[in-house]
C-alpha cells in the first residue's frame, strides 16, 4: 500500500515539476521575445522618432498659435471722449479670473494696420466704433466682435448705473485653465496611438519585406506569445510618448496630472488598440509605407472625431453621436478629472467601451495574425 502511494505521489510530483517547467521555459521565451523587440527599434530609428517625437513637437508648436484670453486690438488713435472711453472700457474688460480679454493699442495711421483695426466715428452726430478687416479671417472676426461687444457692455452699464443689469460670470473651475492644458491632455490619447500604430505597422510589414517572418513561422513557440511580446513592447513604447508629451505640457502650462499611474491606466487600452491596429495593417499589406500611412491616418482621424479641440459635449449632435463610437473620447473624458477636477461624461460607460473595444481588436489581430503567419506556412 506504500509503495502505491508513493508511486502516485512521485507520478502527480513529475506532473507538477513538469508543468513548473513548461511555465519557466515560456516565460523565458516570452522575455526573450519581448528583449528582442526593443532591439528591432536600431532597425527603424527614424520611426520611432517621429512616433515618439512628433506629438510633443505639435504641441510645442500649436501652443504658440493657440487662442488666448487676450487679443490685441488695434484702434486708430482718437481724441474725442466716445474714443478715449472706448479704450478705457476695452481696457477694463477681464476674463472671470481677471485677465484681460483686450490689449488696446493706439495706432497714428491705418496703413501701420494689421489685418483689422477700429475706428470711433460720427454717424448722425453719434459716436459709433466701426471695425475693419482686410482679409476675412471669420474666427478672428468673431473673436474682436466678441471682445469689442464686452467693452461696449461696459460702457452702457455705465451709462445706465444701477438701472443697469449686473451680469454675474461663474465660472465652472475655481481657476482660469488655459486651453492649452486641454489641448494637450486630448493629445495624450493621440500620442499613444500613434506611437503604437506606426511603430507596430511597420515593424511587422518590414518582416515581410527582409523575409524574416520565416523565423516566427519556424519558432517553437505559440503565435500569440509572439504577438503579445510585440504589443507590450508596442504598449510601453506609447506609455514612454505620452510621458515625454507630459513633461512637455506641465513645462509649457504648469499644470500636472494628479495621478500618473492613472493616467497610464486610462491609456492602456489605447496603446493596445493602436498596436492592434498597426499589427493588423502590416500583416495585411505587408509593406512599410502603406502600412505607415494607415496607421497615421486612422491616428489622426481618431483624434479629430475624439474630442481634439474640447468636450464632444459642446459640438453637434452628428460629432457627437459620432465620437462615441471612437476611443479618444471616452479617454479624453476619464482623463478630464485628472487635470481639472471634475468629472465629465459617464466613466463607467467609456471604461467598459475602452475594455471591450481593446479585447476586440485583440482578437483580430490575433485572428490576422494566425492566418497570415501560421496559416499561411501550411
Amino acid at each position: 500500500m506504500m509503495c502505491f502511494y508513493i508511486t502516485l505521489a512521485a507520478h502527480y510530483g513529475s506532473n507538477i515539476a513538469g508543468a513548473i517547467y513548461c511555465r519557466s521555459n515560456l516565460m523565458k521565451r516570452f522575455l526573450y521575445l519581448l528583449i528582442n523587440e526593443f532591439k528591432l527599434a536600431r532597425t527603424i530609428i527614424p520611426v520611432h522618432l517621429i512616433a515618439l517625437l512628433q506629438p510633443t513637437l505639435m504641441y510645442a508648436l500649436m501652443t504658440v498659435v493657440l487662442v488666448h484670453p487676450t487679443f490685441d486690438v488695434q484702434i486708430l488713435d482718437s481724441s474725442t471722449p466716445a474714443g478715449e472711453q472706448l479704450i478705457q472700457a476695452m481696457a477694463d474688460v477681464k476674463t472671470p479670473a481677471g485677465v484681460p480679454y483686450i490689449n488696446p493699442i493706439l495706432i497714428e495711421d491705418t496703413a501701420a494696420a494689421n489685418s483689422q483695426w477700429i475706428t470711433v466715428e460720427l454717424a448722425d452726430e453719434q459716436p459709433v466704433a466701426v471695425q475693419h478687416y482686410q482679409l476675412i479671417d471669420s474666427n478672428m472676426v468673431k473673436n474682436y466682435r466678441n471682445r469689442l461687444t464686452a467693452a461696449a457692455l461696459v460702457m452702457w452699464q455705465e451709462a445706465l448705473g444701477k438701472q443697469g443689469i449686473v451680469v454675474v460670470e461663474r465660472p465652472l473651475l475655481p481657476t482660469d485653465v488655459p486651453y492649452k492644458l486641454f489641448f494637450g491632455m486630448a493629445m495624450l490619447p493621440m500620442t499613444t496611438m500613434l506611437a503604437t500604430a506606426l511603430i507596430g505597422a511597420y515593424t511587422t510589414a518590414q518582416e515581410f519585406e527582409h523575409d524574416t517572418v520565416r523565423e516566427y513561422r519556424l519558432a517553437p513557440t505559440q503565435a500569440i506569445t509572439i504577438l503579445a511580446a510585440r504589443l507590450l513592447r508596442l504598449v510601453l513604447t506609447g506609455w514612454v510618448s505620452a510621458t515625454i508629451l507630459i513633461i512637455c505640457m506641465g513645462w509649457i502650462s504648469g499644470w500636472w496630472p494628479d495621478s500618473i499611474l492613472a493616467i497610464g491606466m486610462i491609456l492602456l487600452p489605447i496603446g493596445i488598440v493602436g498596436g492592434s491596429l498597426g499589427v493588423i495593417a502590416g500583416l495585411v499589406t505587408k509593406s512599410s509605407l502603406p502600412s505607415f500611412l494607415i496607421g497615421l491616418a486612422i491616428t489622426f482621424v481618431m483624434w479629430l472625431l475624439g474630442g481634439a479641440f474640447g468636450l464632444v459635449q459642446g459640438f453637434s449632435d452628428v460629432y457627437e453621436a459620432i465620437s462615441y463610437f471612437i476611443p479618444n473620447t471616452h479617454a479624453v473624458q476619464l482623463l478630464f478629472p485628472h487635470f481639472y477636477g471634475i468629472r465629465v461624461g459617464d466613466s463607467e460607460f467609456s471604461i467598459s467601451y475602452l475594455i471591450a473595444l481593446s479585447i476586440v481588436m485583440l482578437t483580430i489581430a490575433a485572428f490576422t495574425y494566425r492566418r497570415h503567419i501560421v496559416l499561411r506556412q501550411r
